[in-house]
């Protein structure tokens, strides 16, 4: 049977026995929180008035059929058909009682049109039957319109004078429940609270046990005092008194909360419960208990609970309801998602137009409507939102309200969010005065908005405001203070702090250096994703810190650190595979397509590295590609490419390169400490500079000690033909022995030269050839033609004039004029 068809029934079986209705009334009154029990209590009451024949039960009845909302109860669990006749059936109720000179029924109907679901809700009518209420004077009328004035609900323009001039109106009226509004609208003023909860008790020890003001005294006590305990006292004593719907919410959030102790399943009946007393942010609770509960989670039924309580135009649950469409990969369905937050828009709800906005921004080129996110930013500002000022001064930092990033527009964004107390701009506030990213930085203001932002328990002001620590930045430097405020980001899992916190351990920089912490620390970050702490237990994997080298995890972690786009990581990938490095197979375009992604991102070592790839030809040469690379790594200061842009210019193939330029490139990366044998080479022939055989003796012994190879050639030369220094045969022998075990070819030749020759070392002429050949098989043409010598007269080897014709013939075509004068060639030597 429809709700239209058992109306009807009931009024026309009311209608006939008019007599007894007076008297029915009576046994119907206490039995209205029945929904049966409330259509019949209506019949009676529209025959009574449509006989003409009110007296003072049905009256009576009437007025307890409106109280503490049990109309709107009755009405909770009706299907939509259903919903829409008892809507209209319960609007000509009304308007017949008001018409029968009922006052209190003009203010039924405009609360009815206020709290009634979707699409019959019109709030408009609120203040438009209120104001008849009043106009009659009627206690009801002058209490709820004056709350509804006081705080702006409903109403066209808020007025608190004149609302509290309504509700003491009613209050000289005698009338009771007065208290309730007067109590409300007392509620957000500056009294102190246990001022407050005191009237409030004082109230409900005079005031007739259905006006008591319990689930108030409870949300005082929560409130105000953060007394959870007195609070449940007091829910407790509603819920016992008077079945308080508001008060089994409130307790049961606290036992799904976690606060309090209690029957869970109990719990959740309690607010299902209070939902069906027009709560429906009850039902938003639920829908967030079904969804977020780890334990619970049922998102069908998080679903069917929000779409309840839209259906009464809740906002929170048009957004929390979008969020699973927009979000949820299982349930996502971007059009109905879009729907409810366009929805909560049109209900001004400045959240939607937030998360709108960030929809229209950040979700993907398809979704981006930049101009649109910018408006319901704005309009969200307008309203006082500190999230809609936060994101219009990160819109203006990012460039994506304006051509160029405007950081002076950002900056007055976040000012206003900070005033607003949004934690974000507080945090960038602090950012942009300890980088002066507007005007100078300013250490006072950034360490009094990373304090703010502390207090409030950021991690990121945790962990800015240890840098300050460390760099003594507006404070004291105190290392001990900035380690410990990364130690309470990390005990939330702050990944930075994380970060951090491995340095701090690895570095020793409070206390002793400890790897293992070290390497705790970068795992846990590594776990939540960080690409650093990856590359860095790639690090100690494969430097052997703080545990055995391990190539295969060195490398693991190098991979997904560089994947996540970690500059380091993506070189040390590069140089793994030119080198082959934990069983890796020798792969150049790998190599290439690493440093490359680290180049990009204008890594001064990575585009040194990639200009050697492309000079030298990893995979095939491209001098000109490569010299571009060296160049932009000179330029962001690399000494390496300076070196190679040096080598290029004093070794290079281009024959009509200047020589001279060599030295301003040795010179940059020796003011750099990097130092090879290239800037002893200008001093020692005066190539770009004056000619100083002591300072090519210096540089060629600094190189040398360094361990390279060239230098300990050219410092083997200097002490043997007393170059910049006195001779020295057994330095000489000392540092040529060492360049020829280490492949130098020219070396090889002058330790072979003195051997035979028995220069600083005792002579040994088997050791000499031996050296001399090693020389002469890498093309040294000197080593050629002494080696040809050595065949023609049979020194060290035996005489034979085929080998030294051989030889001969090798030394001249390698350019060597001696050679060349005995076979008659003229070819140049090799540059």
């Amino acid at each position: 049977m429809t709700f239209k068809e058992l109306y009807q029934k009931l009024l026309t079986e009311k209608k006939q026995n008019l007599a007894a209705l007076p008297e029915e009334s009576l046994s119907l009154i206490n039995h209205l929180t029945a929904p049966d029990k409330w259509f019949e209590a209506m019949a009676v009451c529209e025959a009574v008035v449509d006989a003409g024949k009110l007296d003072e039960n049905i009256l009576n009845l009437r007025e307890a059929m409106f109280f503490q909302g049990k109309e709107l109860h009755s009405g909770a669990k009706l299907n939509d058909e259903d919903y829409a006749e008892w809507f209209v059936q319960l609007v000509n109720f009304n308007k017949k009682l008001a018409d029968a000179g009922i006052a209190e029924s003009w203010v039924e109907l405009g609360s009815l049109y206020f709290y009634a679901r979707f699409p019959h809700r019109d709030s408009s009518k609120l203040e438009e039957y209120m104001l008849k209420g009043v106009e009659l004077d009627a206690p009801l009328a002058l209490s709820l319109y004056g709350y509804h004035l006081y705080r702006g609900i409903g109403v066209a323009k808020s007025d608190k004078e004149k609302g509290m001039e309504l509700m003491l109106r009613a209050k000289e009226k005698n009338f009771e429940r007065v208290g309730l509004y007067l109590f409300l609208a007392e509620y957000d003023s500056d009294i102190a609270p246990d001022v407050y909860i005191q009237k409030v008790e004082s109230y409900n020890a005079t005031a007739k046990t259905d006006n008591q003001l319990w689930f108030l005294l409870g949300d005082a006590y929560y409130e105000k005092c953060n007394d959870v305990n007195k609070a449940i006292e007091a829910y407790d004593k509603g819920i016992e008194i008077n079945d308080d719907p508001y008060c089994k919410y409130k307790k049961a959030v606290s036992i799904l909360n976690g606060e309090i102790d209690g029957d869970k399943d109990e719990a959740l009946l309690m607010i299902e419960y209070a939902y069906e007393w027009n709560m429906p942010y009850a039902a938003d609770f639920l829908g967030q208990f079904y969804y977020h509960n780890e334990n619970r989670r049922n998102v069908e039924k998080a679903i069917e609970w929000y779409k309840n309580a839209i259906a009464y135009y809740n906002s929170h649950s048009m957004v929390n309801l979008a969020f699973i469409y927009l979000y949820n990969d299982e349930y996502k369905n971007i059009a109905e998602g879009v729907k409810y937050l366009d929805m909560a828009i049109e209900n001004d709800n400045v959240r939607a137009m937030d998360e709108k906005a960030y929809f229209l921004l950040e979700t993907g080129e398809e979704n981006r409507n930049i101009p649109l996110a910018k408006e319901l930013l704005e309009k969200a500002y307008n309203a006082g939102d500190g999230y809609a000022a936060y994101r219009l001064g990160s819109g203006y930092q990012n460039a994506k309200f304006s051509e160029q990033p405007d950081y002076e527009t950002a900056f007055k964004y976040y000012l206003v969010g900070a005033e607003r107390n949004h934690l974000f701009a507080i945090e960038l506030l602090g950012r942009y005065y300890r980088s002066g990213i507007v005007g100078e930085p300013n250490p006072e203001k950034a360490i009094e908005y990373y304090r703010i932002a502390v207090e409030r328990g950021s991690n990121y002001a945790r962990v800015e405001l240890s840098i300050c620590y460390e760099d003594g930045f507006g404070v004291e430097q105190d290392d001990n203070k900035a380690f410990e405020l990364l130690k309470l980001a990390a005990e939330d899992d702050y990944i930075y702090a994380h970060v951090k916190l491995g340095y701090y351990y690895m570095n020793g920089v409070v206390g002793e250096p400890d790897t293992e912490k070290a390497f705790e620390h970068f795992s846990k970050a590594a776990e939540n994703g960080s690409p650093v702490a990856m590359y860095q237990l790639g690090h100690m994997y494969k430097y052997a810190v703080g545990r055995p080298e391990n190539p295969e995890l060195a490398l693991k972690y190098f991979e997904q650190a560089a994947e996540e786009g970690d500059v380091d990581a993506n070189i040390e990938m590069g140089i793994s595979y030119e080198h082959e490095y934990g069983g890796l197979e020798f792969d150049g375009e790998k190599a290439i397509k690493y440093m490359t992604r680290a180049a990009e991102r204008e890594h001064p070592y990575a585009l040194y590295k990639l200009g050697t790839y492309y000079y030298y030809g990893i995979v095939e040469s491209n001098i000109e590609k490569g010299l571009e690379c060296l160049n932009s790594a000179y330029e962001k200061g690399s000494p390496y490419a300076a070196t190679v842009l040096g080598n290029h210019f004093l070794y290079g193939t281009d024959t009509n390169s200047d020589y001279s330029n060599a030295f301003q490139y040795y010179q940059y990366a020796a003011e750099k400490d990097y130092i090879t044998e290239g800037i002893g080479m200008c001093y020692l022939y005066g190539i770009g500079v004056e000619r100083n055989e002591s300072e090519a003796f210096k540089y060629f012994s600094i190189a040398a000690d360094r361990g390279y190879v060239a230098a300990e050639y050219r410092l083997g030369i200097c002490y043997k033909y007393e170059l910049g220094t006195t001779k020295n045969l057994s330095e000489a022998y000392k540092w040529l022995s060492q360049a020829a075990e280490e492949d130098n070819r020219g070396a090889k030749y002058e330790l072979a030269m003195m051997l035979l020759d028995g220069e600083g070392v005792a002579m040994d002429l088997e050791k000499g050839v031996e050296w001399l050949r090693k020389a002469a098989e890498d093309e040294q043409d000197d080593a050629q033609f002494e080696l040809g010598n050595c065949y023609l007269v049979g020194r060290g080897v035996n005489e034979d004039e085929v080998q030294a014709m051989y030889w001969y013939q090798k030394a001249a075509e390698n350019g060597n004029s001696k050679a060349q004068k005995l076979i008659g060639r003229r070819d140049k030597k090799r540059r």
